[in-house]
């Protein structure tokens, strides 16, 4: 049975090896310096996975030369997105150990994460807006952000009512996993009820091929199955891993950023896919 995403794709031996080297080298960095990982780091690191779902898209779409395409094709995009940050990440870590000021590394990794996203965000929609057809597709990318941010707010207030002291350890980074999953769910929603689009993944497909099968189908569509499934998983890991984080924090910080990178990748791809992919 098919698990991965369909396109995936490894590149040419020489980008492998450049991609290794710099993520042995990132890696080996970070854990000699160990620094202690922060709920705020968490968040901070939210840009970098909007960016790296923007970049997948722009590759998608033919927007970066060749010679960089393979550095943001998919699976080698995350790689790449992992090593701009730990290109701010480090010199940061090595300043706040100079300094004695762990929350610097937050500050730099959320600023120089932001505007790369605004800078993505202003060439997105100046690509888009040179379209005759772009007028539909410029709204989904800020309705995408406003309408999961609607989606989390009662999921995560009911989780705290229930599980408060979860909640409570899981601090900032609680309500980013579960955000980056609304987003995924929320757009993935949109592109295949509303835009027309397909779903590479092969659970995502299975569970909105079920709801087809359901009476609410010719009413609200088939991807409202799939974001509900993925908000009550999330919910699920939350509360799972606040005791970890608890326990062991840079470890579970470091899981939470995981969890939240694997929704908000996806999810910003498919927004910024949706203003700048259609009509190409």
């Amino acid at each position: 049975m098919q698990i991965l995403p369909s396109g995936l794709a490894i590149p040419p031996l020489p980008y492998v090896i450049t991609l290794v080297v710099l993520t042995a080298a990132a890696v080996a960095g970070l854990y000699l310096l160990d620094p202690p990982v922060t709920s705020r780091q968490v968040v901070a690191l939210a840009p970098w996975m909007i960016a790296g779902g923007a970049f997948h898209a722009f590759e998608q779409a033919g927007l970066f030369p060749a010679v960089l395409t393979p550095f943001f094709a998919a699976p080698a995009v995350y790689v790449t997105t992992f090593l701009l940050a730990a290109a701010v990440w480090l010199p940061s870590v090595i300043r706040a150990q100079m300094v004695d000021d762990v929350g610097r590394i937050a500050r730099n990794l959320g600023v120089v994460g932001t505007v790369l996203v605004l800078a993505l965000t202003v060439v997105a929609y100046a690509f888009a807006a040179g379209r005759v057809d772009s007028t539909t597709a410029l709204v989904w990318l800020p309705v995408g952000f406003l309408g999961a941010g609607v989606l989390t707010a009662p999921v995560y207030y009911l989780l705290a009512l229930k599980w408060t002291g979860a909640v409570d350890r899981a601090g900032a980074a609680g309500p980013l996993v579960v955000y980056a999953h609304a987003l995924d769910g929320f757009s993935t929603a949109v592109g295949v009820d509303v835009i027309g689009t397909g779903e590479r993944t092969p659970i995502p497909r299975r569970i909105m091929d079920f709801a087809e099968t359901l009476p609410t189908y010719p009413y609200i569509g088939k991807g409202w199955l799939f974001a509900v499934v993925k908000l009550v998983v999330v919910a699920g890991i939350v509360v799972l891993l606040a005791d970890l984080v608890e326990d062991e924090p840079t470890q579970g910080n470091l899981l939470f950023a995981f969890v939240a990178a694997v929704g908000m990748g996806p999810a910003a791809n498919n927004l910024f896919l949706f203003l700048i992919g259609p009509a190409l």
